[in-house]
């Protein structure tokens, strides 16, 4: 057990609550995202939805997880100076379901890659390995801290994992970020209301691709130049949100997408592949114009004989009619 000074307690304290209290909030907008797209896409099939419950199931586990640990940390261990060195198994939780999380997300938006990219495995086959080895650092991360049960000690001997876990989860979004604006740039068409369009998808891709990768990156700052202050760590409980959030996020702004690929429609365009789905594929004949009017003018002449006067000259009667259509 390593001697902590009183400063490095309350600001590992204070990082830990503050970490809860922000993911308390972010959970309720996961909360909120979720139901909104239930209400938004109930026609959505079957995989898709059960994605979007995974991810909300998993967010909810999560969060009962820091509330837990903060438990641990704030009340069964009142007034213990040496509190924030110990890991109890709620931590090394959270860090599994936190992994879980952004590798869903991960290849989730990989997949979407895959599409806009035409099948590219060049790009996605290695974002997705370096996804999963993301996965496997912090499950090893999990294991050791709770069999080591010390942040100094799982510091002293697999500093390194829990590194190369942050490193990864920042290059896959990093790689999918910029995969995703490439080719959406390539998409341009020089048409101005649709690329007004791909250039919204683009800065959509950018602000959410950037919020992650940012905060992680910011987790593995302070995890390297101060690993005995819980900063990082009250920072990592607020990564599984920002991508629960982000996926989410994603689904839900199809409606938007939608309503503005269906106003161009008189462009020819479509959105890309990324963001297409079953709700916006028209059929060609509903935009064929049959309003084309034609007139036609009918004459007709008929001819009346009377027997009265058989001496006389047959009367011929015209009757001229005219119908129009």
């Amino acid at each position: 057990m390593v001697a902590i000074s009183e400063s490095d307690l309350k600001t590992s304290l204070g990082a830990l609550i503050l970490g809860g209290m922000v993911c308390t909030g972010l959970t309720g907008i996961v909360a909120m995202q979720t139901v909104l797209y239930f209400r938004l896409f109930s026609r959505d099939q079957f995989s898709t939805k059960l994605k979007v419950a995974v991810v909300s199931v998993l967010d909810l586990l999560h969060s009962a997880m820091i509330a837990a640990a903060n438990y641990m940390y704030f009340v069964s261990n009142f007034g213990d100076t040496g509190i924030t060195d110990r890991v109890f198994w709620a931590v090394g939780i959270s860090i599994a379901l936190t992994a879980i999380l952004t590798v869903l997300v991960h290849l989730f938006f990989a997949l979407r890659l895959f599409k806009l990219s035409k099948g590219n495995y060049w790009i996605t086959v290695p974002i997705a390995f370096l996804a999963v080895a993301r996965v496997v650092a912090a499950f090893v991360t999990t294991v050791e801290l709770i069999r080591l049960g010390s942040f100094y000690e799982f510091g002293q001997r697999f500093r390194w994992v829990f590194t190369l876990g942050l490193v990864l989860s920042s290059v896959v979004d990093f790689l999918i970020t910029g995969g995703l604006c490439f080719y959406l740039r390539r998409n341009r068409t020089g048409t101005g209301r649709f690329d007004h369009i791909l250039d919204s998808v683009t800065l959509y891709t950018v602000e959410n691709g950037l919020l992650t990768s940012v905060t992680t990156l910011v987790s593995l700052i302070f995890w390297l130049v101060k690993p005995h202050v819980l900063i990082y760590l009250g920072l990592h409980f607020a990564i599984s949100k920002l991508y629960a959030n982000s996926f989410l996020a994603s689904m839900n702004a199809r409606k938007i997408l939608r309503a503005q690929s269906q106003s161009q429609s008189g462009s020819g365009h479509r959105l890309p592949v990324i963001f297409t789905s079953r709700g916006m594929r028209h059929s060609n004949a509903d935009q064929l114009n049959l309003g084309t009017r034609v007139q036609i003018t009918v004459d007709k002449t008929v001819d009346y004989a009377t027997d009265d006067h058989p001496d006389s000259i047959s009367t011929d009667q015209k009757g001229h009619a005219q119908s129009k259509v």
